[in-house]
């Protein structure tokens, strides 16, 4: 909502927020791509490529290289029969499991609800993001906020910054660090102050957007005692929509579109 010619950054972000969730359910009951996930610890580097296919209202994860080599045959059986068992589950489902198992899912994510309250935001002004104008937004924790999600509460120890493409009010890219230290799973875990976060996205369709790119760069104390690094790179490619029976039953209903910001 803009008042006297002035852009609320606010509001600005909040509109953002029903865009990228409104993406996202699209993205999972429909959308198929490949991920690639680099992790590096300790000197030794990581890559697996998965297969993301929408199966019955939520994706599904399918590893199908690792460390730029196909899998071994045992390998290859192994991830048939999970992904067999998966879609023969999810067929049985009654109403009720597979909405409780879409619930869960959309649960994970419910967190960026929370954003607009638990921030302070500033225009900073605008920059060019993949060739598009986008606004920039600073984010910084709110005292006294109240989280209404369960991971909620980690906000008040992250702070960052937005960039907001003017034309389809989406998230373009997002940068955040972490103040202070992290909780997770109670005490299974701590994430250490300075840990780093990127997400860069990309528009893929009729104004829709799907992330291109995360990246981690911190450590952790996974159980109070070992120290882990956190250094890994997700990246996403070959976007494309599922229109297979499989991914388009029990599909949610997307939402309405929501208004722009030019």
């Amino acid at each position: 909502m803009a008042a006297n010619g002035q852009v609320d950054p606010k509001e600005l972000v909040r509109q953002s927020i029903r865009n990228y969730q409104r993406d996202w359910r699209e993205a999972s009951a429909s959308w198929a791509y490949t991920q690639t996930d680099t992790t590096a610890d300790d000197g030794t580097k990581q890559t697996e490529v998965s297969e993301i296919i929408p199966l019955c209202g939520t994706p599904y994860e399918r590893l199908i290289r690792k460390d730029g080599q196909p899998l071994t045959q045992a390998e290859q059986r192994r991830e048939d029969r999970k992904y067999e068992r998966a879609d023969h589950q999810r067929e049985r489902e009654t109403t009720s499991e597979r909405e409780a198992r879409i619930l869960k899912y959309e649960n994970e994510r419910a967190f960026v609800n929370d954003i607009p309250e638990a921030y302070r935001f500033k225009l900073m002004g605008e920059e060019s993001v993949g060739g598009r104008p986008a606004w920039v937004v600073s984010m910084t924790p709110r005292p006294g906020f109240i989280p209404t999600t369960s991971r909620g509460a980690m906000l008040e120890h992250i702070e960052g910054k937005l960039w907001i493409d003017k034309e389809d009010v989406q998230w373009a890219k997002a940068e955040a660090h972490v103040r202070d230290t992290i909780g997770i799973g109670w005490i299974l875990a701590r994430v250490e102050p300075g840990t780093r976060f990127a997400v860069e996205q990309t528009r893929v369709d009729n104004g829709l957007w799907m992330p291109r790119r995360i990246t981690i760069n911190g450590a952790a104390h996974v159980m109070l005692v070992h120290s882990k690094s956190l250094n890994e790179e997700l990246t996403y490619s070959g976007y494309h929509k599922d229109t297979s029976a499989t991914a388009d039953k029990h599909a949610p209903s997307k939402p309405e579109s929501a208004k722009s910001f030019r």
